[in-house]
């Protein structure tokens, strides 16, 4: 928990200097009748680069050291050139607590295809992977969060193939809220605190559940939005909107499928 408050605190500071909703959560599971499927974790952190980049030009243009964008701790950020490895930009590891979620998971039973995503290009980071049923992935995810979040969940999903469940477990824009909150104390970290929250307001962590062999008869959770062939349900929470949060919204669902 430790290394990914560090690490998200970071990534407050890059969005206060840059945009609000900077960060975007996309987690997409999809179940066949079977029970197999495919799970994917992706972080899109896209507009922050597309900022930096903005904010790189502005820099040239004003004669402000040619190459490097100055960030808030009165440093110096250099963009890499494609392909390269950014090392100095503390997003950069933000991501790469995502992606390296991959080699933990290539050795489990009932685990096949793992892959990494670290598209430094887009800025998008994190990990998808198949899985025989959803036993086998309760365990991936059991180990994703024993690793990444010290977490002791044994069940994140059910499944049937009459009806769908996932648990209010798991929840990632919770524990991103948590591991800041752990930062608070003192004055000035309760005043990093109210920054988070307002640079933060936007961030969004979606979760998308697809049947394509089953249609969804219903969903319990109100921010669950089905798609036009009933096939898929879209779930969008806001971890740091205020509405929501006083809606108690929850990755908690229930679906029940024809």
């Amino acid at each position: 928990m430790n290394k990914l408050k560090n690490l998200t605190m970071a990534a407050v500071v890059l969005c206060a200097t840059t945009i609000t909703g900077c960060l975007h959560i996309i987690e997409e599971a999809t179940f066949r009748n079977n029970g197999s499927g495919t799970y994917k974790m992706t972080v899109d952190m896209g507009e922050l680069k597309g900022m930096m980049e903005m904010m790189k030009g502005m820099g040239d243009m004003e004669g402000m050291g040619g190459d490097s964008t100055e960030i808030s701790d009165g440093g110096d950020y250099t963009p890499p050139a494609d392909g390269e490895e950014d090392a100095s930009n503390p997003m950069s590891g933000l991501g790469k607590e995502f992606s390296g979620v991959a080699e933990s998971l290539k050795n489990l039973p009932g685990i096949s295809n793992v892959t990494e995503i670290n598209d430094t290009s887009t800025f998008n980071f994190g990990y998808s992977f198949d899985f025989v049923d959803v036993n086998a992935l309760n365990r991936a995810l059991k180990v994703v969060g024993k690793e990444k979040y010290d977490s002791k969940n044994e069940e994140t999903f059910k499944f049937n193939g009459k009806s769908f469940e996932r648990l209010g477990v798991g929840d990632l824009g919770a524990e991103i809220k948590k591991a800041l909150a752990e930062n608070g104390g003192s004055e000035e970290e309760e005043g990093q605190m109210d920054m988070m929250k307002m640079f933060f307001t936007d961030m969004s962590y979606k979760q998308v559940y697809n049947f394509p062999d089953r249609k969804v008869k219903s969903v319990n959770n109100k921010l669950g939005e089905k798609s036009e062939d009933a096939h898929t349900v879209t779930i969008t929470i806001k971890p740091f909107n205020e509405e929501q949060q006083k809606q108690k919204v929850s990755v908690a669902t229930k679906i029940k499928l024809k």
